[in-house]
C-alpha cells in the first residue's frame, strides 16, 4: 500500500481542455457591467457558481470594516451627452466607460467649459475612453477619449447621467477544498470592473480553472479557499469578519491582470522569502520566464496582496501578473482598450501553467528526515531506479538522478523544494523517490 504521506506520481498538468474553458468564460463575462457591489458583479458571480461551487456571503452597505465603510450598490442606467443640435456625443449604450463609476445623477444644461471640468480622459491613449472611478467622493462626472474631447464645438451640452446609488451588500463568492490538512492556501482575485479583459477578468477565469484542476486531484495536502471580491474592499472585509479562518491560512496567492502578452511575473511578499516567493520562482524558472520577482511596491500594483502582507498581519502573499499597471507596458489599463483582442488563450494558459506549478511546488514542500546511516542499498529494498535507464554503468534520465540527489539531502533541515532548486531540478521528478523511500521506510516526514 502507498503510504498516506506519499505524493502523486503523476502530476497533472493543463491541457487544451483548460485553455478552452477559461476562454468561454471570458466570452461569457465581459458584456457584463460590474461594480464594487452592484448587481453585474452578483450576475457574475451566479455564472461562475455554474462552473465550481460557489458560496456567496453578503455584508451590508454601510457597515464599518477595520476603519473603512462597505459602499453602496451602484446601478447605472443611462449616461449621455447631446450638442446643440440634439445629437449625442457620448452615450453609455454604445459603451459603457463613459460612466464614472459610483458618479451621481445629474440632469441639466452646461457650456462646453463645464463640462470639461466634469470629463476624464486617458493620458496615454487618444482614442480610449478611460476606466475612472469615485467610490468615497461625491460627484458627477462622464468619461470620453482625447479624440471625442477634441471634437467638441463651444456653444450648450445637455447631460443626462441616471444612476442608483442603493443600500445593498458587498458580496463574496468563495470555493473551499478540504484537504488533509485544515491549514489554508487563499487564492483571490477581484470582480469588479465593468468588463475588462485583462483587468480584471483574465485573474477571474484563471483562477476558476486553477480550482476546478484542484477539485480534480485525488488529493490536496493542504486545504484551498479561492474568494472573489471587489477589489481592495472586499480584502479588508475578508480579513476583518474571518479571523478564525486567518489563524488557519498559511499564505496565498493574488491574481491581476495576467492575460496580456507580457511574460508572465510576480511581486513577492515584503520580506521575500516565504515559501509562495520560493514556489512561485521555482515555476517561472521552469517554465522558461524570468524568476526575479518584479519590484515590490505597494503604489503600484499592490492590489489585494498588500492587505494581507500589511504591517499589521505579514502574511505571506504574492501577486501574480503581466504587464501589471505599467502604462509603458500596458497602456490599455483602465481604458475601454482592454478587450477581447488584447487578451489571448494562449496567454491565459500561460499563466495558469505558471500558477498551478507554484501551487503544486508548496504542495510539495514537506520536510523528510531519513532514517539511514549511508545511503540505503536500494536493490535490497527492490526500488533501484532501473525502469530509468540507470545501473550497470549508466546514469539514467531525470527521475533516476532524483533518487541520488534526494538520498543524500535527507536531513531533516530543508523541504523538498529547497532540495529540488538547490539541484537546479522540477521538483515534481522527486515524486517518485520520494514516495518508494516512504513505502519502504527508509524516511520519514517530519
Amino acid at each position: 500500500m502507498v503510504n498516506a504521506e506519499a505524493p502523486e506520481t503523476a502530476p497533472i498538468r493543463p491541457t487544451g481542455i483548460n485553455r478552452d474553458s477559461m476562454w468561454s468564460l471570458m466570452e461569457e463575462l465581459f458584456p457584463r457591467y460590474r461594480a464594487l457591489c452592484g448587481p453585474g458583479f452578483k450576475d457574475s458571480l451566479e455564472r461562475i457558481g455554474q462552473r465550481i461551487s460557489l458560496t456567496v456571503d453578503e455584508f451590508p452597505s454601510g457597515e464599518e470594516v477595520l476603519g473603512w465603510r462597505i459602499p453602496k450598490e451602484f446601478v447605472p442606467k443611462a449616461a449621455w451627452v447631446e450638442d446643440s443640435q440634439g445629437r449625442r456625443v457620448f452615450d453609455f449604450e454604445h459603451e459603457s466607460y463613459h460612466m464614472l463609476l459610483y458618479g451621481q445623477p445629474f440632469d441639466g444644461e452646461v457650456s462646453l467649459a463645464e463640462l470639461l471640468e466634469h470629463i476624464e480622459t486617458h493620458s496615454h491613449l487618444e482614442g480610449a475612453v478611460p476606466l475612472r472611478q469615485t467610490y468615497y467622493r461625491d460627484r458627477w462626472g462622464l468619461c470620453a477619449s482625447k479624440k471625442q474631447v477634441a471634437d467638441l464645438k463651444p456653444g450648450k451640452y445637455r447631460v443626462h447621467i441616471d444612476t442608483a446609488l442603493t443600500d445593498g451588500h458587498l458580496r463574496i463568492g468563495e470555493c473551499y477544498l478540504p484537504g488533509e490538512s485544515d491549514q489554508e492556501v487563499l487564492i483571490n482575485t477581484y470582480l469588479c470592473h465593468p468588463k475588462g479583459a485583462n483587468d480584471n477578468l483574465s485573474s477571474v477565469v484563471v483562477a476558476v480553472e486553477v480550482f476546478r484542476m484542484l477539485a480534480a486531484l485525488p488529493r490536496r495536502r493542504y486545504s484551498y479557499r479561492l474568494a472573489l471580491w471587489p477589489e481592495s474592499i472586499g480584502a479588508i472585509t475578508y480579513i476583518a469578519k474571518h479571523g478564525d479562518r486567518l489563524a488557519k491560512t498559511i499564505g496565498g496567492y493574488s491574481l491581476m491582470m495576467v492575460g496580456d502578452a507580457a511574460p508572465v511575473a510576480f511581486t513577492g511578499t515584503y520580506r521575500g522569502n516565504s515559501l509562495f516567493d520560493r514556489a512561485a520562482r521555482h515555476a517561472l524558472r521552469h517554465n522558461g520566464w524570468p524568476d526575479a520577482p518584479l519590484p515590490y511596491s505597494r503604489w503600484k500594483g499592490g492590489s489585494d496582496a498588500m492587505h494581507f502582507d500589511s504591517a499589521g498581519m505579514r502574511m505571506p502573499f504574492c501577486t501574480w501578473q503581466r504587464g501589471g499597471p505599467e502604462l509603458s507596458v500596458y497602456p490599455a489599463y483602465h481604458s475601454s482598450d482592454d478587450d477581447l483582442t488584447l487578451v489571448r488563450p494562449e496567454n491565459l494558459f500561460e499563466t495558469l501553467c505558471v500558477v498551478w506549478d507554484a501551487l503544486m511546488a508548496v504542495e510539495r514542500a514537506n520536510t523528510y528526515q531519513a532514517n539511514y546511516t549511508v545511503d540505503p542499498f536500494l536493490t535490497k529494498h527492490g526500488i533501484f531506479p532501473f525502469q530509468h535507464g540507470a545501473g550497470d554503468g549508466k546514469h539514467g534520465n531525470d527521475v533516476a538522478r532524483a533518487y541520488f540527489e534526494l538520498m543524500g539531502a535527507l536531513d531533516g533541515t530543508q523541504d523538498l523544494l529547497a532540495i529540488a532548486d538547490h539541484y537546479g531540478m522540477p521538483v515534481h521528478l522527486f515524486d517518485e523517490p520520494v514516495q518508494k523511500l516512504l513505502e519502504k521506510g527508509l524516511i520519514k516526514r517530519k
